[in-house]
């Protein structure tokens, strides 16, 4: 039961020093980029959620949290959003190089990047599965 909520501990962490980060204490307003971060940050936190319902509910019905299918798929998921995401960090790179964005902005970019490339590579291959290898 312990590792059902710590997805749910480590997202609350994220949004309360996000929430921080993002409220600051000068006069200038936020901007969109920011009510997309915080929006993005909603959305993984319900996904959260359904994750943890669903943890509990298979350990109601006496199903492991955690089975080899499951670890293989999130390890295949983990190895192509890593790759994917270095060509994301490369592209953010070249991008900030030549324009005038503030870094901050550029690192906020490529964590939300970061996890919105992981949770599509792990839901394209929940959906397909994993060939016999």
């Amino acid at each position: 039961m312990k590792l059902a909520f710590l997805p749910t501990y480590l997202l609350f962490w994220v949004l309360v020093l996000s929430g921080l980060w993002i409220v600051q204490p000068d006069d200038s307003s936020a901007s969109v980029l920011e009510y997309v971060f915080v929006g993005v940050l909603i959305a993984f936190g319900i996904i959260n959620f359904y994750i943890v319902y669903v943890r509990i509910k298979r350990k109601k019905q006496g199903l492991p949290e955690y089975d080899e299918l499951s670890r293989k798929m999130i390890q295949k998921a983990a190895a192509k959003s890593f790759y994917i995401s270095m060509l994301l960090w490369l592209v953010l790179t070249y991008i900030q190089s030549h324009s005038i964005i503030n870094i901050k902005l550029i690192f906020s970019l490529g964590m939300i990047g970061m996890a919105i490339i992981f949770v599509i590579n792990w839901m394209i291959i929940n959906h397909r599965g994993i060939k016999d290898e």
